[in-house]
């Protein structure tokens, strides 16, 4: 129902559900008007009665003029009383039309307020009796219609402590005042339902009221709906107050919170209300050397909008220290603004410490409580990263195995324990020591480089071994061989010096046990070039190896004639390794044929590509060792090749050794034969050096000889060189074979080869090895 508030009084804020009084303002007032004008001119017919009283006035009219004027003229009195009968009769009926229409748009604006409002709206007396039910009100009581309800006693469908809110509610609006209250009551078909009501009394007049207007919203369902998240709140805070879990909800700004669950006093010894109250107080409990870290995660959180997770320690009230492991996710709002971090705090003390003692199990020693390997290889491996300055001592009790066999397991198990306290106490304090299996100790010993100091150390276990009051105890003839590496003199990585530090301890065995030995560097490269033979493989299947180009210059014009093929090895932990280093290893392993027959496809197919980019003229040259020479395989690798990029066969010159040749000279012969019937040039690499045999010029007949480096550094220093090299230049032209001089490296050299008329030159001096792409930034001209 509208009601309407008085001129200046303030509005208060409706009970949930309540339609919002009517305010007799001007705007409502024109609203009214506009509707009752518009009715009023909708309006067509009036009642019968209403027509009959205002022709009775209208005759009224006449005959009171008629009676008035009669005696002085009765065709005066007849004509006013006419006039006067029509204006009442005029007036009358326009005024009966207005009311009619009024009255209309009264009923009509009611009912279509009723039918608009959701409530129960029920018209009381003052015995508390109901007048009148709306439809929709009746409808919500499970009534048959208004009339089933009309009489019923109101304040009889309430009972127990609801009749008393009821009454309550009832006796103040027969006072005069508005009430409301919350209550269940059944409807006519007993179903019991959630009312929120409202009673507004009605005025006589006279300042009584004569009636109560009672609005009912139900909210039945509301009321169960809160009901049952007021359950689920109450389970989650049991099962938080179990589960030893502290659920959060903190704000943007980490000052105070939205919700703590009741778990806090589980996690962090404080209740949920002294979290409330002094949100930092949880912080207080953090040990302040992980208190930076945890800031750290929080800040994090807020400036990336990313969850985050921290783990640290705190003082418990109650418990002692403490590891907590608190998560915090971001909660954004539509906006995409940052309104609040939510997460879990737990207790992971428990896991932590199981952590530790996993730990310990992974990297000691069961017997002697010792760092076992494990652990020493992350000493060793954490030094090498920090390029720190350590020594290893690889230790190995001797005749260890006898002992064993003599006195029995447990014996010799508590012979080792005693042994490893005597080495211990021999150490510098800051030495580690670990048993790596058996009868085999090592020790790391910091900033110690200087190999008398590590003589030093290496006699005092000696002696401390040798150290025993009972000669008659079996540890009294315990004798150890030691080997020691250096960082990085003997290794960069923990496997290389541990190797290291192994095979210097059998050369102490082999030179009398009971002493010690250092690495030496032999015998690291052999490690070196074992662990590199085993990463071959893995460097064939990443594609580790790549080509560098060298450009072959015409000595006069400094044009690039051709270029030759360098592999390189880019190793992922080594960088580039020299080709002088891991070519021998591809020999002795076999793997050069395969590395060989990629090298040639690799050459010929870039070559393909200068050639189509321009360099029409440009040729390549590529090394092929003795192994290569002696699979036969080589030939149909490289007319495959060429035929693959569809290049001439005079484009590819194979470049060999004297040595290579001279293995097998027969099979070397024959292959050679083949490459060149297919029209590939042959060249024989370092000419000078080896056997340099004037019949293998006949038997092999090279295209081009390359003159060794060792004889061009000498040739500007020594006549008796510049004779050699001018010699076999004139010979090489006797004999209608190209000359090409390596390792030109300075302008002095140049110019005595171009007086000695030696047609092509290589070195650095003229251009380096390069990457393909930078080949055809050489000064490359197309000759024909």
């Amino acid at each position: 129902m509208p009601q309407t508030i008085r001129p200046g009084a303030s509005a208060a804020l409706p009970i949930r559900g309540e339609t919002p009084r009517i305010a007799s303002s001007a705007h409502n007032q024109g609203f009214l008007s506009f509707f009752l004008s518009m009715r009023a001119r909708s309006a067509t017919s009036l009642p019968l009665a209403s027509i009959a009283q205002i022709f009775l006035a209208a005759v009224g009219a006449w005959a009171l003029a008629w009676f008035a004027l009669a005696s002085v003229s009765e065709e005066a009195a007849f004509c006013i009383g006419a006039g006067a009968a029509m204006l009442v009769l005029m007036a009358g009926l326009r005024h009966a039309r207005r009311q009619h229409a009024r009255a209309n748009a009264t009923s009509a604006l009611a009912k279509a307020l009723l039918d608009a409002n959701r409530e129960c709206l029920k018209l009381l007396d003052t015995d508390g009796r109901m007048l009148r039910i709306s439809e929709y009100g009746a409808e919500l009581m499970q009534a048959s219609g208004p009339e089933q309800l009309a009489g019923a006693n109101w304040l009889g469908f309430w009972s127990g402590d609801e009749a008393s809110a009821a009454r309550n509610a009832f006796d103040a609006a027969i006072k005069g005042s508005r009430s409301a209250f919350v209550a269940s009551c059944p409807t006519t078909a007993g179903v019991p339902k959630k009312w929120q009501s409202r009673l507004i009394p009605i005025d006589d007049g006279h300042g009584g009221v004569h009636a109560i207007l009672c609005a009912s919203l139900d909210i039945t369902h509301e009321a169960e709906l809160a009901a049952d998240l007021r359950a689920k709140e109450l389970l989650m805070s049991e099962m938080e107050a179990h589960v030893g879990l502290c659920f959060y909800s903190y704000s943007a700004d980490y000052t105070y919170f939205h919700h703590v669950s009741a778990g806090c006093a589980s996690v962090f010894g404080i209740d949920a209300r002294t979290m409330r109250e002094r949100p930092q107080a949880w912080i207080d409990l953090v040990l302040p050397e992980d208190r930076q870290q945890l800031y750290d995660a929080m800040q994090r959180i807020t400036r990336l909008k990313t969850g985050g997770r921290a783990r640290y320690r705190i003082q418990h009230p109650r418990r002692g220290v403490r590891w907590i492991q608190s998560t915090g996710n971001p909660v954004f709002d539509a906006r995409g603004d940052l309104v609040r971090i939510v997460g879990i705090s737990e207790d992971i003390t428990v896991e932590q410490e199981r952590l530790a003692e996993l730990d310990r199990l992974a990297f000691s020693d069961s017997l002697t409580g010792l760092a076992n390997r494990g652990a020493l290889v992350l000493k060793i491996e954490e030094r090498c990263r920090r390029n720190a300055a350590f020594a290893l001592m690889f230790i190995d009790l001797d005749r260890f195995k006898v002992l064993n066999d003599t006195l029995g397991h447990t014996a010799a198990d508590r012979l080792l324990k005693s042994l490893s306290e005597r080495i211990q106490a021999a150490l510098p304090h800051d030495a580690v020591l670990a048993r790596l299996g058996g009868d085999e100790f090592a020790v790391l010993i910091d900033h110690a480089s200087d190999k008398q100091r590590l003589a030093g150390i290496a006699k005092d276990i000696l002696a401390a071994l040798a150290r025993s009051g009972d000669p008659s105890r079996a540890d009294a003839f315990v004798t150890a061989s030691i080997g020691i590496s250096v960082f990085p003199e003997n290794g960069a990585d923990q496997e290389t010096l541990l190797t290291s530090a192994d095979i210097a301890m059998y050369a102490a065995k082999k030179a009398g046990r009971n002493g010690f030995s250092f690495a030496d560097k032999a015998s690291t490269e052999r490690i070196v070039d074992f662990k590199l033979e085993r990463d071959l493989p893995a460097a064939l299947a990443n594609r580790q190896f790549l080509l560098h180009y060298q450009a072959i210059h015409e000595p006069r014009t400094l044009e690039v004639r051709s270029v030759e093929a360098l592999i390189r090895w880019r190793h992922p932990t080594r960088g580039l390794v020299s080709p002088g280093v891991f070519i021998p290893i591809l020999e002795e392993t076999g793997f050069i044929n395969e590395i060989g027959a990629w090298v040639m496809d690799e050459a010929l197919r870039q070559l393909a590509l200068w050639r189509r980019a321009g360099a029409r003229s440009l040729g390549v040259s590529v090394n092929v060792s003795s192994r290569q020479l002696r699979d036969a395989a080589i030939v149909e690798v490289v007319n495959d090749a060429l035929s693959r990029y569809e290049l001439p066969a005079s484009s590819l010159q194979v470049e060999l050794t004297e040595s290579a040749l001279m293995e097998n000279p027969a099979l070397a012969q024959r292959t050679l034969s083949a490459l060149k019937a297919l029209g590939v040039r042959i060249a024989i690499d370092d000419f000078g050096t080896g056997y340099s045999s004037l019949r293998y010029l006949a038997d092999f007949s090279p295209d081009t000889l390359k003159i060794d480096r060792s004889f061009v550094a000498r040739l500007q220093d020594d006549r008796a060189t510049q004779g050699i090299v001018s010699g076999i230049i004139q010979m090489a032209r006797t004999l209608g074979v190209s000359v090409t001089a390596e390792g030109v490296e300075q302008t002095a050299q140049l110019e005595l080869l171009r007086e000695s008329a030696c047609d092509l030159v290589q070195g650095f001096l003229l251009s380096r090895p390069v990457a393909p792409d930078e080949v055809l930034g050489l000064s490359i001209k197309a000759v024909d």
